[in-house]
């Protein structure tokens, strides 16, 4: 299946793409974004890197390029998660990948037939990352 890119303005950091339902893809960013009040970020792509959203909270301002964004998406996270995924049978379910940056932390995590990428603040505290990633899931 391909998945359109439907661009809204000119706003960086603000791309829907078309969602792809048949796969179950319908969640949306506001969705993400009530999850946490200090999600900076939030994108969702298929579990072969189809983009299907990356935004920005409204009124946050990004710190890195839009072409970053939808390489983490892309390339980036489907081929951690499925690194990450290889040791399941052993260790259990994959429940997040975070990274810790200077500037943000990021979370990835994995779905049935998506994953989710967010930013948050770094004021996050690392023992709420469980139930970040938990409230996620729980979206699908």
């Amino acid at each position: 299946m391909v998945v359109g890119y439907i661009t809204y303005g000119i706003l960086p950091k603000h791309i829907l793409l078309v969602r792809e339902t048949a796969l179950g893809l319908n969640l949306k960013p506001e969705e993400v974004f009530a999850v946490h009040p200090r999600i900076r970020w939030a994108g969702l792509a298929t579990r072969k890197g189809g983009v299907i959203f990356a935004q920005m909270r409204e009124g946050v301002t990004s710190l890195t390029p839009n072409s970053d964004d939808l390489s983490v998406l892309e390339i980036r996270s489907q081929y951690i998660i499925e690194s990450a995924e290889l040791e399941s049978k052993w260790v259990g379910a994959l429940e997040h990948i975070t990274f810790c940056f200077e500037k943000f932390v990021e979370l990835i995590v994995p779905l049935k037939n998506s994953y989710v990428a967010i930013t948050v603040e770094k004021d996050v505290p690392p023992e709420s990352y469980p139930r970040i990633s938990r409230a996620i899931r729980e979206l699908e």
